[in-house]
């Protein structure tokens, strides 16, 4: 089977695929798994300059799921995104009534890629955000609920993605 195959097999599984396992599965890092994807499933943004416009454009969304893994676990969190603002090195996000809250370190990253692939059959889109070292750092999700994407969310992802890459 070559990679196209297994990519195609991957993403069309009933079961839980991630990006890393997809990776892990290719004999890659997690970049070179997302370059590895259909352009019509992976789009880069054009310079990782953008990421504070990019940042502000994803905090209009109704509600995210951000996702975080690190060491095999997987952190989400449901929310709004807060937008930030740099300072001492960091894009800061200090919102008072901000759920997630923090400070990103944007130098650190190498790219990030608008990602639409299924998750357990079901229709699923994503930013993804990838180090320096080729490991995907963290993810925004487009929101759900009840299990339902929330359209105006996945219409912004997608205009977003067009404005972006």
């Amino acid at each position: 089977m070559n990679r196209q195959e297994k990519i195609s097999e991957l993403m069309n599984a009933k079961k839980p695929v991630t990006l890393g396992l997809m990776a892990r599965e290719l004999g890659c890092s997690d970049l070179e798994a997302a370059r590895a994807l259909p352009t019509e499933n992976c789009s880069f943004i054009k310079n990782i300059n953008m990421f504070d416009d990019l940042w502000f454009t994803m905090s209009q969304w109704e509600k995210v799921t951000l996702f975080i893994i690190h060491e095999g676990h997987v952190f989400e969190i449901q929310s709004k995104l807060s937008a930030g603002k740099r300072a001492m090195g960091y894009y800061n996000i200090l919102a008072k009534d901000a759920v997630i809250g923090g400070h990103i370190n944007p130098d650190s990253l190498e790219t990030v890629a608008f990602i639409s692939m299924p998750f357990m059959g079901r229709e699923s889109h994503y930013v993804a955000f990838f180090g320096k070292d080729q490991k995907l750092h963290f993810c925004i999700y487009v929101g759900r609920e009840n299990h339902r994407l929330i359209e105006s969310v996945k219409e912004g992802f997608l205009k977003a993605k067009t404005q972006f890459c």
